[in-house]
């Protein structure tokens, strides 16, 4: 069982060796406001943590730019073009999967990125979030040269070998329960998941950003409390991307 104390005991054993972790949040399907992205919106802004959203270029609404403005903590990266799945059916669904043409691909990142640029959305970083966080190994190896910088998928979903001039930024912690009714996981087992993910990161790699991934459409109450509570908790520990590509 872990609790609030347990987190906080495993943050002082950061700091009594100098250290510090390096958190960051990205939240997905974003396309127009609502009243969900507005309940993260402010808990964003009330505990100064930059959300990055990873937005889905097809179907945007042009007051999600207008929105954007109005914060200083909300980044922008692509969420693939449609997030429609072009996987044959009985495998795991993806839009950047191993069967499409990469050329289709390519054009449909490339009309992506048009599409975030002619909306002006503030903060938008050359980042790419694949849909179902799953991505082709061949896609990944072409991300530089079709002009992304990072991916950010969940960690341990698809090859993460060394891709020239592409860093990878992952999500680690993520409260929902996808295949039970998507339901909030339980504040005990996500403690005890980032306390795990903290406690491995400070002997081997203090320096490896640990990311948390939520869904606001698909966002319970209780995980906005949990959210609320662990940004309290750890307030100042959580940075934006390009900071960390800029210190890496």
């Amino acid at each position: 069982m872990s609790d609030w104390a347990a987190l906080d005991t495993e943050l002082e054993a950061w700091e009594a060796v100098g250290l510090r972790p390096r958190l960051w949040w990205r939240d997905d399907d974003a396309q127009t406001v609502t009243p969900d992205l507005e309940t993260l919106l402010d808990l964003s802004q009330r505990h100064a943590v930059p959300v990055h959203l990873a937005v889905i270029p097809d179907g945007l609404r042009p007051d999600l730019a207008v929105r954007l403005r109005d914060t200083d903590q909300a980044f922008v990266l692509q969420h693939g073009l449609c997030h429609i799945n072009h996987e044959p059916k009985g495998l795991p669904a993806s839009e950047v999967g191993d069967t499409r043409d990469l050329a289709l691909q390519e054009q449909d990142l490339r009309r992506g990125w048009a599409l975030l640029k002619d909306a002006q959305m503030p903060r938008l970083l050359r980042g790419f979030v694949p849909p179902w966080n799953r991505i082709g190994d061949a896609t990944r190896r072409r991300l530089p040269d079709w002009g992304y910088t990072f991916l950010s998928a969940y960690e341990g979903r698809g090859d993460d070998a060394v891709v020239a001039g592409l860093s990878h930024i992952d999500a680690h912690l993520d409260p929902i329960r996808w295949k039970y009714d998507r339901v909030f996981r339980g504040e005990d087992k996500m403690l005890t998941m980032m306390i795990e993910y903290l406690a491995e990161r400070r002997h081997s790699d203090p320096t490896k950003p640990l990311g948390y991934v939520t869904h606001h459409l698909q966002t319970p109450p209780a995980v906005w409390s949990f959210s609320d509570r662990l940004f309290t908790r750890t307030r100042g520990m959580w940075a934006a991307v390009q900071h960390m590509q800029q210190e890496a």
